[in-house]
């Protein structure tokens, strides 16, 4: 499918097929989109890849990349569904250049995914986007089969590279240049409106099962002052994207052109991708809580 194909594909509620690539330990917001994964009637997931992720909770790349494998496992387990999704290491550091591809059992899973598709199949990546790159590079044909959904990056208007980006800008670029579909959700000045409290979490969330107690306590146990506190749940607005079109306003434009700094330059001859300029903030928590406090 062609760019303008998939956009007309995301805005009916057809079942998406998904491989989730998510650094799940990095903060508390892809344990909520992971389950929103599982629990979607809309969403078809394949498999999960942990994506490597490097600040004051891990060591390393790698580090981070294994402590999200095992918080995969953990929420898998929380939920009853410990082995009902094949789960993959990814890359155990970022990319060294752009023709440097990292070797990894997540990459390969990309590619052998996307090889036996006889459809559409959506790559979600909520992290930095080292396997999906490094896939690309890997088996560049995959890009006729695949579409890339990352949340990744600020707003156009925000010329500053955010986590996700700064993690890895290298795989960004090379992903932004691969000439695969590509579907952007920005954080800061976009997706940062997906925000929640810890009141509203209890209120709605709290004591419904025990895969909800833990995603309460692990917004309450965040490392910062609670006062007055709100925090973005970042990652659920691209599992959302998939399911639920009307929470989202999205138009086609020019790719933006990455300088490695992870700044946007633009040209108005790039090929165009699905860009998300706005959310419904409400209409995904509400749809959001609803599943997990009916999760039995």
């Amino acid at each position: 499918m062609n760019i303008y194909e998939i956009k007309k594909n995301l805005e009916t509620k057809d079942i998406k097929r998904i491989i989730l690539d998510t650094d799940t330990y990095n903060e508390v917001d892809d344990q909520f989109a992971l389950a929103y994964a599982v629990m979607h009637p809309q969403i078809n997931l394949l498999s999960i890849n942990a994506a490597p992720f490097f600040n004051d909770r891990a060591q390393s790349p790698c580090d981070g990349m294994e402590k999200s494998y095992k918080e995969i496992e953990n929420i898998l387990e929380l939920m009853n569904l410990s082995g009902r999704y094949p789960i993959y290491k990814g890359s155990d550091r970022f990319l060294a250049g752009e023709r440097v591809p990292v070797d990894s059992p997540a990459a390969r899973n990309i590619i052998r995914t996307a090889q036996e598709a006889e459809e559409l199949l959506y790559v979600v990546a909520i992290g930095a986007i080292t396997n999906v790159a490094s896939a690309l590079m890997l088996a560049p044909e995959i890009k006729e089969k695949i579409a890339v959904v990352w949340l990744g990056g600020n707003s156009l208007l925000r010329d500053s590279p955010e986590f996700n980006m700064a993690q890895d800008v290298m795989a960004a670029k090379v992903v932004l240049e691969s000439g695969v579909p590509f579907i952007q959700l920005p954080a800061s000045g976009v997706v940062s409106a997906l925000a929640t409290t810890i009141p509203e979490l209890e209120y709605y969330l709290a004591g419904k099962n025990k895969l909800c107690d833990y995603l309460v306590d692990i917004v309450r146990r965040y490392p910062v002052d609670p006062y007055a506190y709100s925090k973005p749940i970042w990652d659920v607005a691209a599992v959302a994207f998939m399911t639920t079109p009307e929470g989202f306003d999205r138009v086609l434009i020019p790719k933006p052109v990455l300088t490695i700094e992870g700044r946007y330059s633009f040209d108005a001859g790039q090929e165009h991708m699905i860009y998300v300029r706005a959310l419904d903030r409400d209409r995904i928590f509400a749809e959001l809580f609803r599943l997990l406090s009916a999760f039995k």
